[in-house]
């Protein structure tokens, strides 16, 4: 989970509010299910699950809108932009009508993630009883649809850098080793990135939890190839990353 930044609220949003609220309490239809909602939420988390970085609209699984403060609770608030965020079906029907009032849990747009949960071998465990409650409400460990899912992607790529790590010290022309560098940095970069799925995991682990990674920096040193990029990536994985955790017992 990483912490998410509220865009300006679409303009149709405010000049609908009253009249979408009003409706919903009338007669219950799905009034967020407004192209220019969903369109908002979508980029704001860069097409991911607001809780769980589960990719959305793929063939397989499409986005659905997530009342943090449920909407037969708080009708209230049922368009309230703010109270809206992109999920994942899974997440989304698990938290089902989770009261966050009474058993409060991280809200991506007002919480820092990092500061309730850690990470260890593609699992969350919790940091504080906001953290606990999370990991509860929407899955965040469910075996099927996360943990397998950010496992398979992480250890993909692990294995990619690490036959890249193998082949550059094979070489001795300097420029196939820039090649294969600048290969190593791609994959790094993309890693980095916010709205990569499941970033927060894959950065954890590639950071904390892959074992070749200061092997391959320490020979990218070695090699006078760590250059400020590389070290600028790098800060931006540590930013992206999750606290990790060194439990060994399940949640």
């Amino acid at each position: 989970m990483i912490k998410l930044t509220l865009p300006p609220e679409p303009p149709e949003l405010t000049a609908n509010e009253a009249t979408l609220t009003t409706r919903y309490k009338a007669t219950g239809e799905s009034v967020w299910k407004q192209e220019y909602i969903t369109e908002a939420l979508l980029k704001m988390s860069g097409g991911k699950c607001a809780y769980s970085e589960q990719p959305l609209n793929t063939q397989s699984n499409y986005m659905e809108v997530e009342h943090f403060r449920h909407k037969k609770m708080y009708p209230d608030d049922v368009v309230r932009w703010g109270n809206l965020l992109p999920s994942c079906k899974k997440c989304n029907t698990t938290k089902g009508e989770w009261d966050v009032e009474k058993e409060p849990i991280v809200n991506p747009l007002v919480d820092e993630p990092s500061e309730h949960l850690m990470v260890q071998a593609f699992r969350y465990y919790a940091k504080t009883p906001k953290g606990q409650n999370t990991i509860k409400a929407v899955a965040l460990n469910d075996r099927q649809h996360f943990v397998t899912p950010r496992a398979k992607i992480a250890m993909k790529i692990a294995d990619s850098l690490e036959e890249l790590s193998d082949h550059i010290g094979e070489l001795k022309q300097r420029h196939r080793q820039k090649i294969i560098a600048e290969t190593i940095k791609s994959y790094l970069k993309e890693c980095a990135m916010p709205d990569s799925p499941y970033s927060a995991v894959i950065a954890t682990f590639l950071l904390h939890d892959w074992k070749n990674y200061p092997v391959m920096k320490q020979q990218l040193q070695s090699l006078n190839m760590w250059d400020e990029e590389f070290a600028a990536i790098e800060n931006s994985l540590k930013r992206v990353a999750m606290p990790f955790s060194d439990i060994t017992s399940e949640d």
